[in-house]
C-alpha cells in the first residue's frame, strides 16, 4: 500500500500544480496542429481551431485565436498540454518553452484510453483529441516538459543514432550470412562472418572453388595481423577442408551478380563499423564529462559504452530518486493485477523507452556474470527455474537498485566479501561438477610434476 500511496500523492501534485489554471490542448500534427481550450473548470471555451505548422501559424496565427478566447493573459495564467505523439510535438513544445510558456506532455495511450469516456463513442477526430489532452493533462495525467543541456542532448542524440545503427548493422549480417549459408555453408562453422578477418577473405574469395585455390602460407600473416592473433594457419585451412567437400549451392555463371552483392553487403557493413566506433567514442567523452560515467564504470561488467548509452538515455540520473522510476521509464516495471484474493500474473509492462529496456537488458547480462550481487540473484532463480531471459531481467532491479544507491551516495562500487562467499557457495550448489573438475585438474598436476621429478 505505501507504494500506490507515493504514487497517488505525485498525481495529486501534479493535479494541483496547474489547478485554477487555463490549460490549452495541443493535438500535433504534420501539417496542422489542432489547439482547443478549456478553463478552470475543465469547460471549454470558443471552439477548437487548428494553426498550420509555419512560421506564420506559430507567431501570428496561434495567438491571435487565443487573444480572441482569452483577451490578455499571463503567462503563468496558462499552461499547454501537448500530446507525445512520435516526435510532432518537439519543434511546438521546444518554440512554447524558449517564449517562457508551462508545457507538459501527455501520452497518446492515454488519449487513447480516455476517447471512449466522452458520450460512450469510439470516434476519433482532432478536435476530440485536443479536448482529452487539455482534460487528461488538468487532471494530471501528464509529463513535465524538460530542457537539458546541450552536451547532454548531444549524447541522447548520439544513443539514438548508435541504436539505429546496431540495428542496420545487424541485418546486413543477416544477409551476408543467408548468402554465405546458400554458396558455402561451411564457411560459418570456420570464422564468424561479420569480424574484420571474415571480411577481408570474403572480398578475395568467396565460392568454395576460390577457397580451394587459397594459398594458407600466403594468407596466413595477413589473417594474423587483422585478428590480432586470434585466427591463424589452422582456420585457413579448415575452411580449405571444407571447401572441398561443400553442400553448397553452385552458382556457375553468376558469380559476377554474387560477387556485387557480397562487395555491397562488406562495404556497408565497413563503414557502419567506423561510424559506429565515432560514435561510440564521442558517446564516452560527452559522458566523462558527467559525475556518472566513473560511478557506472567501476561495476565489474559495464563497459565504457553501456555507461554512456545509460547517461545518454536517462539523461539526468540525479532526477532519479528511486531505481524503479527508471524500470517505469524503461517499461521493465511489474504490471500487477490484484482484487481480493485474486493475484493474477505479474509480467513486465513494456510501456516505455524500447531502447533503455534493451540496455538494461544487455548490462544485466554482462554483470551477471562478474557482480556477485547480481548473480547471486540470478542463480537462485535458475536454481527455483530455469529460463534464462526471465531471470536475467527478473536480476535486473538488484543492478538498478545499486547502481541508484552509488550514484546517491556518489561513490565508486567496491565487492564485498561476505556476497563474494556468499557466491562461491551457491556456484557449487547450481554447478556441483565444476569443483570435480578443478579437483581432478589439481590431481593431474600434482600427478606430472611427480613423475617429472
Amino acid at each position: 500500500m505505501k507504494k500506490k500511496t507515493v504514487s497517488y500523492k505525485r498525481h495529486q501534485e501534479r493535479t494541483r500544480k496547474i489547478s485554477g489554471m487555463k490549460v490549452i490542448g495541443i493535438d500535433p500534427a504534420k501539417e496542422k496542429h489542432q489547439v482547443t481550450v478549456i478553463d478552470e473548470h475543465g469547460i471549454q471555451m470558443g471552439s477548437s481551431f487548428s494553426i498550420n505548422v509555419s512560421h506564420k501559424g506559430f507567431n501570428v496565427d496561434l495567438w491571435k485565436r487565443l487573444g480572441k478566447m482569452l483577451g490578455k493573459f499571463r503567462k503563468e495564467e496558462v499552461v499547454f498540454a501537448i500530446e507525445s505523439s512520435c516526435d510532432l510535438w518537439r519543434v511546438f513544445a521546444g518554440y512554447l518553452h524558449n517564449r517562457g510558456y508551462a508545457v507538459v506532455l501527455v501520452s497518446p495511450l492515454v488519449t487513447y484510453k480516455t476517447r471512449s469516456t466522452i458520450n460512450n463513442d469510439f470516434s476519433k477526430t482532432d478536435p476530440k483529441d485536443a479536448y482529452l489532452v487539455a482534460e487528461n493533462a488538468q487532471g494530471g495525467k501528464y509529463n513535465e516538459y524538460m530542457s537539458y543541456t546541450p552536451e547532454i542532448n548531444k549524447l541522447h542524440s548520439l544513443c539514438i543514432a548508435h541504436d539505429k545503427l546496431t540495428k542496420d548493422r545487424n541485418r546486413i549480417i543477416l544477409r551476408l550470412r543467408a548468402l554465405m549459408e546458400e554458396i558455402f555453408p561451411e564457411y560459418l562453422k570456420c570464422v564468424h562472418v561479420e569480424i574484420q578477418t571474415s571480411l577481408y577473405l570474403l572480398e578475395k574469395y568467396f565460392l568454395p572453388e576460390h577457397f580451394q585455390k587459397l594459398d594458407v602460407d600466403e594468407e596466413e600473416w595477413n589473417i594474423r595481423r587483422i585478428s590480432n592473433g586470434n585466427h591463424n594457419a589452422d582456420t585457413l585451412r579448415k575452411i580449405k577442408e571444407h571447401a572441398h567437400k561443400s553442400i553448397g549451392v553452385g552458382k556457375t555463371g553468376e558469380e559476377d551478380g554474387v560477387r556485387i552483392t557480397l562487395d555491397a553487403w562488406i562495404s556497408q557493413l565497413r563503414l557502419i563499423n567506423r561510424h559506429l566506433k565515432e560514435i561510440g567514442n564521442k558517446m564516452i567523452e560527452l559522458a566523462k564529462e558527467t559525475g556518472f560515467f566513473e560511478i557506472l564504470v567501476s561495476v565489474p561488467g559495464i563497459s565504457d559504452i553501456s555507461a554512456a548509452r545509460l547517461i545518454g538515455e536517462c539523461r539526468d540520473l540525479k532526477l532519479f530518486t528511486h531505481y524503479k522510476q527508471i524500470e517505469k521509464m524503461a517499461g521493465s516495471n511489474l504490471r500487477i493485477s490484484d482484487s481480493g484474493k485474486y493475484n493474477g500474473m505479474r509480467i513486465i509492462s513494456r510501456l516505455g523507452n524500447r531502447r533503455l529496456l534493451k540496455l538494461i537488458y544487455i548490462m544485466t547480462t554482462q554483470t551477471a556474470r562478474f557482480m556477485p550481487d547480481v548473480r547471486i540473484k540470478f542463480l537462485r532463480r535458475q536454481m527455483k527455474r530455469k529460463s534464462y531471459r526471465r531471470n536475467i531481467i527478473a536480476s535486473s532491479s538488484i543492478l538498478l537498485r545499486i547502481l541508484m544507491a552509488l550514484i546517491k551516495e556518489k561513490r565508486t562500487y567496491e565487492i564485498r566479501e561476505d556476497k563474494v562467499k556468499e557466491l562461491e557457495k551457491l556456484e557449487l550448489k547450481f554447478n556441483p561438477d565444476k569443483e570435480k573438475k578443478k579437483t581432478s585438474r589439481k590431481k593431474n598436476k600434482k600427478k606430472s610434476l611427480i613423475k617429472a621429478a
